[in-house]
């Protein structure tokens, strides 16, 4: 028996979240990535889905002239709707993981192959029953094969989820929590729904994992650096300030601050996208290294920091040696154009007599003495020399001379001409 005030309240409260969601955006949608993009999208078959399927409820078992035909219709667009909702949302992970439109158009007209197998069989239900049946008496019923749609629609489902899972560590992205509490809602409304047809269930959970989802994404926005996919700078302070109320912690804080060698010399050899390149680079050198221990910010620029609890200063030592052990290894793998080292500087943060600024001036003194020793064995460029390509000369010249000389190695291979 079918439920209408029910079916009336569940997908009502639905559209309102989903209304909300679509009013929280800030920005012109074809201004946004294709992660957003397809958000959006999930959001507008959300509504479609919990609009068609009140219509059809309302319709159904109703003897009135052309009903039948327009019942057979709004069930098929709604199974339509279902599987693209869901193929849309292994897009969505897939690009909220990797970023790769290359990965998208490859990997995807693929994993797109069932959805459109149902999609076909929905467009012959128009003409034939294949996955429902619409009777004489206007009533909707299921035939043997309707478990195909819900099939590939929760296999997309879980497609998404697995892939978040199989990832989370290699693309450092914060998406594993988010996704299993989007999933749950659907879960629990879509077999309640299964098994007790009348209620209207699973779009109200798939609306409060929208919902879910969509917080956490903004959470996202706020605390993480898309660049390097470490937390910001923001998080970096709410971090401290909490560390700074507590008395009882397991070990000592301890900061290490990390600025990448050269970096400068990258972006004006190979330009900013090279340069962001190195960025991200750097972030999944140390997100590696630290293994899961301590909380890794990107301070501003090509500046890092590290934050962990410690019990000796053999442990911040050691880890240090990992993360350049980890930087060595990318260096000789030499998949990349440029080469990631790092000067860094370490502290420990005493809560009772340090504030939250003279312990980032600590570890940022300690790590500009690390670059001075660099610079002092021509390890790295002054960065005051770095300019446009520019290196410190070796050896004095006289005013308004032209002088040809080849730089260290150290510095480049290239023959340089100066005038002074």
């Amino acid at each position: 028996m079918i439920n209408i005030p029910a079916i009336l309240i569940a997908n009502g409260t639905a559209i309102l979240l989903l209304i909300v969601i679509l009013l929280s955006y800030k920005r012109p949608i074809r201004h946004v990535m294709l992660d957003e993009k397809t958000f959006y999208v999930m959001v507008i078959l959300n509504i479609a889905q919990c609009i068609i399927e009140t219509v059809v409820f309302l319709m159904d078992g109703k003897m009135v002239y052309g009903y039948h035909a327009l019942l057979i219709i709004l069930n098929v667009i709604l199974f339509i709707v279902n599987i693209v909702f869901a193929f849309s949302w292994t897009i969505f992970v897939d690009y909220k993981l990797f970023t790769d439109m290359k990965r998208i158009k490859q990997v995807y007209p693929f994993v797109a192959i069932p959805a459109a197998l149902v999609i076909i069989g929905c467009l012959i239900n128009l003409f034939t029953p294949v996955f429902f049946v619409v009777d004489k008496y206007n009533v909707y019923q299921r035939t043997d094969l309707f478990i195909i749609p819900y099939a590939v629609t929760y296999s997309y489902l879980a497609y998404g989820v697995i892939l978040v899972y199989l990832f989370r560590k290699k693309v450092q992205k914060y998406l594993f929590l988010p996704a299993i509490m989007f999933m749950v809602p659907i879960m629990i409304g879509s077999l309640l729904q299964f098994f007790f047809y009348g209620y209207s269930l699973v779009w109200l959970g798939v609306a409060i994992g929208m919902m879910y989802l969509f917080i956490n994404v903004q959470n996202e926005a706020s605390f993480v650096d898309s660049l390097s996919g470490l937390f910001n700078r923001q998080y970096l302070g709410n971090l401290l300030l909490m560390y700074s109320r507590k008395k009882d912690a397991a070990g000592v804080p301890a900061g290490i601050m990390l600025d990448i060698d050269n970096f400068k010399s990258i972006n004006n050899t190979y330009g900013h996208l090279v340069g962001d390149d190195a960025i991200f680079t750097a972030g999944k050198i140390l997100h590696k290294a630290m293994g899961g221990k301590g909380v890794i910010c990107r301070y501003g620029g090509d500046e890092f920091i590290i934050l962990m609890n410690v019990k000796s200063q053999e442990e911040i030592i050691d880890r240090i040696n990992i993360v350049n052990d980890q930087a060595a290894l990318f260096n000789e793998l030499g998949n990349k154009p440029y080469k990631i080292n790092f000067s860094i500087g370490y502290g420990t943060y005493d809560i009772k007599h340090d504030s939250i600024d003279d312990f980032l001036k600590k570890i940022d003194a300690s790590m500009y003495e690390e670059k001075k020793r660099k610079i002092r064995e021509k390890i790295i460029i002054d960065r005051r020399c770095a300019k446009y390509g520019e290196v410190p000369v070796p050896f004095p010249v006289p005013y308004g001379k032209v002088v040809n000389f080849s730089v260290p190695n150290y510095y480049t291979k290239r023959r340089v001409y100066f005038y002074l």
